[in-house]
């Protein structure tokens, strides 16, 4: 039997990777902290909420609903690394635009 994901504990995870804290999420869904605290401890989630939760947060439902904790933390340092190395390129060209247009 597949064991089923403890959502409030993947959603914590995320959160907590995503450096956000429970007030930050509590706020952007219009709730308050103590609530998100609970929610965080339950293991099911309703859709629509997981949804809102999901988008917040800048991730796929799925990953959410992933049970594997290695799955999550993988997905998020990876993507977190991927912006990273994006936001570095664009740094380094506009450097290289400056000392072009700098230079003339």
């Amino acid at each position: 039997m597949t064991e089923r994901p403890h959502l409030g504990r993947n959603v914590s995870r995320i959160r907590t990777a995503r450096e956000m804290k429970q007030e930050t999420l509590a706020k952007a869904l219009g709730i308050s902290q103590q609530a998100v605290s609970r929610m965080e401890q339950r293991a099911v989630i309703k859709e629509d909420s997981l949804a809102k939760i999901a988008e917040i947060l800048d991730v796929p439902l799925a990953t959410i609903k992933a049970c594997n904790q290695k799955f999550i933390i993988s997905n998020i340092i990876t993507d977190q690394k991927n912006q990273y190395t994006f936001l570095a390129m664009i740094i380094r060209s506009i450097k290289r635009l400056f000392w072009l247009h700098h230079d003339k």
